[in-house]
C-alpha cells in the first residue's frame, strides 16, 4: 500500500507548478504510515533528489518528462545511488524512443498513437542544439504514419552521428 499525491489541483491540469509543500504536509502526517509518493514537475535527476531530501517523500513519479526522454529513469537511478552521471549511449537512446513510439501505437492505434507521441518526441532534449533542426522538427510534428515518423527519427539519428563531438 502507498499513497501518491499529485501537487496540482484538477483545475490546474498541466499548468502552473506542482505544490510540493502540500505533498510534504501529507508526508508529515503522523497518522499516515504507508509510503508517500510525490508527483509533479519531476523533470530531472536533481528534482527527484530534491523531492526526497527536501520534502521527505518515499518515492517520486515521473510523467510527461519521460515521454521523448525515457532514459530519465536511468539518470534518476544513477543520482539516487550517488553514481557518476553517465548518459546512455546515443544508439540506446534512439532505440528507447523507437520503443516508445511503437508502444504508443500499439496501445491506441497508429493514427492516434502518432498524434500523441510526435509532439513529445519533437520536444525531446535529445534534439537540443542540433543546428538547422527546425524543418526536421516540423516534419516530425506532421508525420501521420509510423513509417513516416520512424523515417524522420532515423534521419535525426544520422544527423547526430555526423556531428562532431
Amino acid at each position: 500500500s502507498a499513497l501518491t499525491v499529485h501537487g496540482r489541483t484538477r483545475s490546474q491540469m498541466y499548468t502552473g507548478s506542482a505544490d510540493w509543500e502540500m505533498i510534504a504536509k501529507v508526508k508529515e502526517n503522523p497518522r499516515l504510515t504507508i509510503p508517500v509518493i510525490g508527483n509533479g514537475d519531476i523533470t530531472s535527476p536533481e528534482m527527484a533528489l530534491e523531492a526526497f531530501d527536501r520534502y521527505g517523500v518515499d518515492g517520486v513519479m515521473v510523467g510527461r518528462a519521460s515521454i521523448g526522454a525515457p532514459w530519465i529513469f536511468h539518470d534518476i537511478m544513477q543520482a539516487i545511488h550517488g553514481e557518476e552521471t553517465k548518459p546512455l549511449p546515443m544508439e540506446e537512446r534512439f532505440n528507447l524512443l523507437r520503443r516508445q513510439i511503437r508502444e504508443s501505437v500499439d496501445r491506441i492505434d497508429e493514427y492516434r498513437g502518432i498524434l500523441h507521441i510526435r509532439r513529445h518526441l519533437a520536444a525531446s532534449p535529445l534534439f537540443k542544439g542540433i543546428s538547422h533542426f527546425r524543418e526536421t522538427r516540423i516534419r516530425m510534428l506532421q508525420a501521420s504514419t509510423l513509417d513516416e515518423l520512424m523515417g524522420v527519427l532515423s534521419e535525426v539519428e544520422e544527423m547526430i552521428s555526423r556531428q562532431p563531438e
